[in-house]
């Protein structure tokens, strides 16, 4: 008995082996599986699992992985350090360009490439006033606590 279970056995492996190498041959031939199409021959496509961004983000994670085995560090860690010192120069940018109209009494933006000031008639927009306002209070405040605005409240608001 122990010989014909074992010879059913490997014959039923054969035949699971045939049978996946033609369900292969169908993918190449039709493109589509052979458990895709119905009784009457009518193909089915499953649309079911993983949407296009679930699909990409997983591909995002692999290239992620595959960066950091390659170079031993985190691909977003470059990204964030740079976003950081971007805020970085803005701000110095801004806290420059805000004693540059203190000092002179005009902005930075209004000399053209021949070193002419050109001064505007229009007048600057409620929110251009305002930002304006905000980097001159932000520089005052940074003169006299030596620290930027803000940031005594984020670091309030994570204690809380």
């Amino acid at each position: 008995a122990g010989l014909e279970g074992d010879a059913y056995d490997s014959q039923l492996q054969s035949y699971e082996k045939s049978l996946q190498e033609l369900k292969a041959l169908f993918v190449q031939k039709y493109g589509h599986d052979i458990d895709d199409v119905d009784e009457d021959g009518c193909v089915w496509i499953k649309t079911a699992g993983c949407s296009c961004m679930e699909t990409l983000e997983e591909k995002l994670a692999e290239v992620k992985c595959l960066y950091h085995e390659k170079f031993g560090a985190d691909a977003g860690l470059e990204d964030d350090a740079y976003d950081s010192q971007l805020q970085r120069s803005e701000k110095s940018l801004l806290f420059l360009k805000v004693l540059f109209v203190q000092k002179f009494g005009y902005d930075v933006d209004d000399i053209d490439e021949d070193g002419a000031v050109w001064i505007k008639k229009a007048g600057c927009s409620v929110m251009e006033r305002l930002e304006e306002k905000l980097a001159e209070v932000q520089c005052l405040y940074h003169e006299k606590f030596g620290a930027d605005a803000g940031l005594e409240d984020d670091a309030y608001d994570s204690q809380l």
